[in-house]
Parts: C-alpha cells; sequence; structure tokens
C-alpha cells in the first residue's frame, strides 16, 4: 500500500478540499491511503477530520509558512524524516515549490504539483513578483508529475512545462437523487415558494467576491422584488459582508448559511447559481450547480473550461450590475446534463489518478 502525504493547508469545505474527499471516498483504499499536512492556524477547521481517521488517513499540524517559515520548514523536515511517505501531492498554489523541494531532499520519489486555481491571489510588487519566480523555479524543478483542473490553471502555474489535467470529480449521483422536496427546504429558509432564488458558494474571502454579488443583488432586487440570495460559506469578511447587507437595505431577502453538508438541497432550491470571482481555476461548485440541472452566470475571469453544459454564461466584470441582472433574468433558468458533465464523475477522476499515482518513474 502507497500512502500519500497531501499538502493542503486546511481541510474545511473549499473546493479543492471536497475535491481531494470525492477522491478519497472513491480510491482503492486497499492499494493507496491519504494523510494530509494542515496548518495549525486551521487545526479547528475540522470538517473532514473525523471522517479521514475513519477512512485511515492521518493528519499533520504544522506551523502556517506565511507566519514561521523556518519554524514550517524544521516541522515538515522532520515529518518526512520520520514518517515514510510514498507520493507528496501538493495543492498549495502559491509556495508548493517549498513542499515537493522537502519531499525531493528526504528521498520522496513521486512529487506531483497540482494546480487548483488561475493565480496566487498575491500582490504583483517587485519583491513578490522575485519571490514568485524563485518558488516558480522550485516547484518546476522537483515536481516529477504536473497536474491541474483546467487548461488556464495549468498554464498559469506551470509556464510551458507540459501536464495533465485531471478534473474536480464530483459524486453525480448526489445531484440525481431527488431525495428531498424543494418546498420543504424554502420553507426551512423561509422563503416564498414562489420567489425566484440566486446562489453563491465560497468561502468569504476576496477572491470571491461576494461583496460585488451584494450589489449585483441590490440592482435586481429593484427588479424583481420576490428575489432571494443565498451565501452558502464562512470567512473572514463575514462581519463586513453583513454590514453591507445592512448598507443596502437587503437583509429579510439574503440568507447567509455558512458552511453546509446539504449542499445538493440548496442547489435543488436556486434558480440560477452566480459566481463574480476575481479568479478560480475550475470551481467545484460550478460543476456542482451544473450538475443540479442550474444555469449559471460566471464572471469571465473564471476558466472557460467550467463550462460543459450549455445554460452556461460568463461576464465581464467591469459590465454595470444591471447587465448583470440582464443575464441572470434571461429564461431558460434550467441546465441538462451532457456527455462532457458525465466525464467529471469521481469514479473516473479516481482511476485516473491510480494510474497517476502507480506510474513508474521511468515513464515520467
Amino acid at each position: 500500500m502507497k500512502r500519500v502525504l497531501h499538502f493542503q493547508g486546511r481541510m474545511g469545505l473549499g473546493g479543492a478540499e471536497s475535491f481531494m474527499m470525492n477522491l478519497y471516498r472513491k480510491i482503492d483504499r486497499d492499494n493507496f491511503q491519504f494523510d494530509f499536512l494542515i496548518y495549525d492556524d486551521f487545526k479547528n477547521v475540522q470538517d473532514y477530520h473525523n471522517e479521514i481517521k475513519k477512512l485511515g488517513g492521518r493528519i499533520f499540524v504544522v506551523a502556517n509558512p506565511k507566519k514561521n517559515i523556518l519554524k514550517y520548514l524544521f516541522q515538515v523536515n522532520r515529518l518526512l524524516r520520520q514518517e515514510k511517505f510514498d507520493i507528496a501531492h501538493n495543492e498549495v498554489y502559491f509556495g508548493g515549490g517549498i513542499n515537493l523541494w522537502l519531499a525531493k531532499r528526504n528521498g520522496i520519489k513521486k512529487r506531483i504539483a497540482h494546480s487548483h486555481a488561475t493565480e496566487d491571489g498575491k500582490s504583483k510588487n517587485l519583491m513578490m513578483n522575485v519571490l514568485r519566480r524563485f518558488l516558480s523555479h522550485l516547484l518546476l524543478t522537483n515536481a516529477t508529475d504536473f497536474l491541474a483542473v483546467s487548461q488556464e490553471a495549468g498554464q498559469n502555474l506551470f509556464e510551458g512545462h507540459s501536464f495533465e489535467i485531471v478534473h474536480n470529480g464530483i459524486d453525480l449521483n448526489l445531484y440525481k437523487k431527488q431525495t428531498f422536496e424543494k418546498e420543504e427546504k424554502r420553507i426551512e429558509l423561509g422563503i416564498p415558494l414562489e420567489a425566484f432564488v440566486i446562489g453563491n458558494i465560497g468561502r468569504l474571502e476576496k477572491q470571491k467576491n461576494q461583496k460585488y454579488l451584494l450589489n449585483i443583488f441590490a440592482s435586481l432586487i429593484k427588479q424583481k422584488k420576490d428575489s432571494y440570495l443565498l451565501l452558502i460559506g464562512e470567512g473572514s469578511l463575514r462581519l463586513e459582508l453583513e454590514q453591507k447587507i445592512r448598507d443596502l437595505g437587503i437583509e429579510k431577502n439574503v440568507r447567509m448559511l455558512g458552511e453546509r453538508n446539504d449542499i445538493p438541497d440548496l442547489l435543488a432550491i436556486m434558480d440560477v447559481f452566480v459566481m463574480p470571482s476575481l479568479y478560480e481555476g475550475l470551481p467545484m461548485v460550478g460543476l456542482e450547480a451544473q450538475a443540479a440541472g442550474l444555469k449559471l452566470v460566471l464572471a469571465d475571469t473564471i476558466s472557460k473550461d467550467t463550462k460543459v453544459t450549455e445554460n452556461v454564461c460568463f461576464i465581464s466584470l467591469n459590465k454595470t450590475y444591471e447587465q448583470w441582472v440582464e443575464s441572470i433574468m434571461q429564461h431558460p433558468y434550467i441546465n441538462n446534463i451532457t456527455d462532457e458533465l458525465q466525464s467529471y464523475d469521481v469514479s473516473y477522476t479516481a482511476n485516473q489518478m491510480s494510474k497517476i499515482y502507480n506510474r513508474n518513474d521511468k515513464e515520467l
């Protein structure tokens, strides 16, 4: 059995973490076992911790490199020296080269760089650009395998190096089984049955751009008063977003639901899924929304590979809020499953990753 150490940073309900858990559930655990490295800042974010332990995985907590890089280097180096890992699988975008460098110097032969985003979200000043170049060099020279969730995600991080596309696998069956009643869920959330509902799922952080979405919704509600917005996720901007909701006077029509484990149910009560992120690789929630049969309106900063069904619209963040509203309100509010979406089933992804994990180094 091969043990795979995932450099993840945290194991909350984010897209990259949820993808890895989908993969973990489906992969042959007689042949592969997953362990996860997280930062001490997020040790109490334990959405998946119990399940990981039940599946046979371990969770290792180390210092956050943003706060104490020397302590991080010491702790990770000691971990890799003391424990036996066959594969290092890095999902950290900015600074992942450090992880793979440490893995190489500790004798781990297979070292995977996995890009989940189209940019790192850091500033573009001179110091950061120099650091970015150094970290990119570390990544490109210490990885043995290069994986990406989309073409844009791979091209941005790997700078001309060849890479493989590995789909953000989801369990399509979760969205096919209508084991819940749309009416019951709306009643539970205090939303009228005939209301128009748009939704967004993501961490409450700058990248996800929920402040912009609130402005869009404030414009929408002027035209369609029976509209409601679901914000699903948690993050450091929660208080700011709550204040903005009050300032816009839309608190009666916004539901901030925090992190949830009933995503298929919540998607089922939406009419349109809206995502104005500043950047994304290939967001798993976009696939989930399409699997649920929803129309999608996405910022054009999001990877075009996200569109695997017909009713997905991309719009510029430079457009007016009214233009966003026009796109959101345009019929139809349904979407159909396609063969391309079927290829994102996690069973396919698990088979693909098993082959990559088993691939002989001589074939690389």
